[in-house]
């Protein structure tokens, strides 16, 4: 049974987008009590979530949900105690800007990843949003299994010889949760430049490990990765179906995978040292993250979370709607900046300047 905190009792909430993520986006919202708006620049997937998605999905259409018409959106003169931007990457920072200048509002969350990696508004994005309380939709870094996580961490590995991160699921599991697309080719979902493609569609995996290298503090701006990819291609529209990113740093292994091939899907981080190795699995089974600690190559514990597809965001709004100043903001993992330094790394990898 879900208990809505008296608190976030009808704080107000406004979505942009509603495929997928708008989706789980509402959902969790009005589980935790929220009072949620939503508008799409197309109408037609206004309809499709109103009568298809959420009722599929959630058993049932919740008409506590306020449709808005795309036209009318930057007319409303409500106070927003969030904003979630869920349009595809290359809309993102458009979005942001025109609702920092016609909208009235507390915070805002945009959706992973932050923008396409050749956006150019993303180095007036940057200058934007240094001071304000702006977050990238990296909902993993906040679970319970992966805040466990970096506790042990923090408790065995001062030193680490190596850190290995994969984060794989095909086409499969991607397609299914947008089930209106015959393939990857029909969306933003298989175009490198809007911000398709392994790196940014999976760039969780890389969210995750610039958290994890600020715990170990080493600076990745300093690291030189040797980089291999491989490419998909239709036309004149491409995207990278593996990516590999690895170096050596202090004589410490980094290494980063990521596809759109791997089915079942392959999410997990594991660091080591002479002495110690710390696993941590992304649905590792449905709806199970864990955590296990070896010692000496013995099993000393595993920890299983049980979540739900829903409460991985909740745990996320939840957060970000606790955080009202920004020394707690440049402490979060889901702040702005960790959003912008991965697809700036993504940007590096990419050739792009």
């Amino acid at each position: 049974m879900n208990i809505i905190n008296k608190n976030l009792f009808m704080k107000k909430v406004l979505i942009f987008g509603s495929g997928s993520i708008g989706n789980h986006m509402s959902f969790a919202c009005r589980k935790i009590g929220l009072k949620v708006f939503i508008t799409d620049v197309n109408s037609k997937a206004l309809k499709r979530m109103r009568y298809v998605i959420y009722p599929s999905r959630y058993k049932n259409w919740d008409k506590k949900i306020t449709i808005v018409d795309y036209k009318d959106v930057f007319k409303l003169k409500d106070f927003f105690d969030l904003i979630i931007i869920g349009s595809p990457p290359d809309t993102h920072l458009k979005l942001y800007f025109d609702c920092k200048n016609k909208l009235k509002y507390r915070r805002i969350l945009i959706e992973k990843p932050i923008s396409n990696f050749s956006n150019k508004l993303l180095n007036k994005f940057n200058n934007s949003v240094k001071k304000e309380m702006v977050f990238c939709g990296y909902n993993h870094s906040v679970s319970k299994s992966f805040v466990f996580f970096k506790i042990y961490i923090l408790k065995y590995f001062k030193k680490y010889k190596t850190l290995e991160i994969n984060w794989k699921e095909g086409w499969e599991g991607i397609l299914k949760a947008h089930f209106w697309l015959k393939n990857e080719f029909e969306s933003y979902l298989g175009n490198i430049k809007k911000g398709g493609g392994a790196l940014q569609e999976h760039s969780h995996g890389l969210h995750l490990m610039l958290v994890i290298l600020k715990l170990l503090k080493v600076n990745y701006k300093y690291l030189k990765f040797t980089k291999n990819l491989l490419f998909m291609k239709k036309g004149n529209v491409r995207y990278d179906v593996y990516s590999n990113l690895s170096t050596i740093s202090n004589n410490s292994l980094i290494n980063y995978e990521t596809d759109l091939k791997t089915f079942p899907s392959l999410k997990n981080i594991t660091i080591s040292n002479d002495n110690y190795k710390l696993q941590w699995k992304c649905n590792f089974k449905s709806n199970k993250d864990s955590v296990s600690l070896f010692h000496k190559n013995r099993l000393k514990f595993t920890k299983i979370f049980k979540k739900t597809r829903s409460t991985e965001f909740e745990n996320e709004i939840r957060e970000i709607l606790s955080i009202n100043n920004m020394k707690k903001r440049n402490k979060s993992s889901l702040n702005s900046v960790y959003g912008i330094n991965t697809i700036q790394l993504i940007r590096k990898t990419l050739n792009e300047k």
